[in-house]
């Protein structure tokens, strides 16, 4: 399990070799017995195991021979298969009734898992697989990638997916507004400047707030007084089309992804907002990037983005000062 950071083998095989030469040691001073030996030996054998909080990324899929219904979810593996059952019921859109449910390793048993178990017990390494029945549907959950994750990663969020059962619709935004929950969204949108709140609330693109939840907002910066001057200057545009143009970017940029990420998430925002092109036809980001570049070339000067950006964290900072707002 070493490999998949989920417990620190490595130190604990360190440890046990330095009892065994510290013992090697005091057998060559002749200290074999008695009140000498003791108090040289490390008596002390309690292992501690650290355990470091991992994403899971979940391909949750049910094959029927008419249909099939797939979704990827990334959670916390320190949930229990209890809480699992509940995002799997949301991200399906499983109707919320009493029907019987269960998870099963499979093994050569395929034994009943405990709800009351945590997901790392048996999900530890990509490629893992666990089958969830509920009522008389099962579904087969395959490890697609594990890495690390910090305090202000989400506890659950659907990445993607496809299909849907009858009488449902596979609605990303709305898994995922379900998924975060009301009072969470109610307290990320505090942290936002009115326009950015504004921006949200008008297109409904309640996905950012996964984002926006993993920038920790409530983070102190490090900006100097001249980078913070420039932000506090932003955006220069005085439409709203304008505005509305740079503040799309700047949550495409925060992403901290591809260029094709960032321009996908810009025109989906602008699209979602109601902006068109002068054909009636959605805007590229590289239509929208030319309403504002009065305010992007600020942004460029001070390493958001372009040649000679800075590092990641660097930006972080940069993007968590202009959604929650400078000066």
């Amino acid at each position: 399990m070493s490999g998949t950071g989920v417990f620190d083998l490595d130190s604990l095989r360190d440890r046990k070799n330095r009892q065994r030469a510290k013992l090697a040691e005091s057998s060559r001073d002749g200290h074999v017995g008695g009140q000498e030996h003791e108090e040289n030996v490390d008596t002390d054998t309690t292992v501690h195991l650290r355990r470091e909080p991992l994403t899971v990324i979940l391909q949750v899929s049910n094959i029927r021979d008419d249909a099939e219904v797939h979704r990827q979810i990334g959670i916390n593996d320190a949930m229990t298969f209890a809480q699992l059952h509940d995002v799997l019921v949301t991200c399906f859109d499983l109707p919320h009734e009493e029907s019987p449910w269960h998870f099963y390793y499979l093994d050569e048993e395929a034994q009943r898992i405990d709800p009351r178990h945590h997901v790392a017990e048996f999900l530890w390494r990509e490629g893992e697989v666990v089958e969830f029945t509920w009522g008389l549907w099962d579904f087969k959950l395959t490890v697609a990638e594990i890495y690390p994750r910090d305090g202000g990663t989400p506890q659950a969020l659907c990445v993607g997916g496809s299909g849907s059962f009858p009488g449902s619709k596979f609605d990303l935004t709305a898994i995922n507004a379900a998924l975060t929950g009301q009072a969470v969204i109610d307290e990320i949108l505090t942290y936002l400047t009115p326009p950015v709140r504004s921006i949200i609330e008008r297109s409904r693109l309640f996905d950012f707030v996964p984002l926006l939840q993993a920038l920790d907002l409530s983070r102190d910066v490090e900006l100097s007084a001249e980078v913070s001057k420039k932000l506090a200057s932003l955006p220069r545009e005085v439409t709203t089309e304008g505005q509305d143009a740079f503040w799309s970017i700047v949550l495409g940029l925060a992403c901290i992804g591809s260029e094709e990420l960032m321009g996908a998430v810009t025109a989906t925002t602008m699209e979602a907002l109601g902006w068109i092109n002068d054909d009636g036809e959605e805007l590229t980001a590289e239509e929208i990037w030319a309403m504002c570049e009065a305010s992007t070339s600020v942004l460029a000067s001070v390493g958001a983005w372009g040649p000679e950006a800075a590092a990641p964290v660097d930006r972080l900072d940069i993007f968590r000062a202009l959604l929650r707002g400078v000066g």
